[in-house]
């Protein structure tokens, strides 16, 4: 019986306009990465060729947590799309090719 309040709690709160927070665990799966990398990735940051890109979270007690729109831009950040100009032209063994 306790489930079904907590479900009925969580049913008010997005109603009411409240964020779900996600897991290390939950961003884990998402990005298919161990809980440790993830923690890493907040803590001092993802490596890219731009730097390092930290993760957003908040510690709530003893773990992190992240809001599903902080996750969407360390996605972004991280791996950004691919624009069609630098598609156009590449290197294969040395040489320059361009695409048609």
């Amino acid at each position: 019986m306790e489930h079904e309040s907590q479900k009925q709690i969580g049913t008010v709160a997005e109603e009411a306009g409240f964020v779900r927070y996600l897991t290390v665990e939950e961003v884990a799966t998402i990005l298919r990465r161990s809980p440790r990398t993830i923690r890493d990735w907040i803590i001092t940051g993802c490596p890219t060729p731009r730097g390092r890109i930290q993760l957003e979270a908040v510690k709530l007690g003893r773990s992190w947590t992240v809001r599903p729109d902080w996750l969407a831009v360390f996605k972004f950040r991280v791996r950004p799309p691919v624009r069609r100009a630098a598609l156009a032209c590449y290197r294969f063994r040395g040489q320059q090719v361009k695409l048609a």
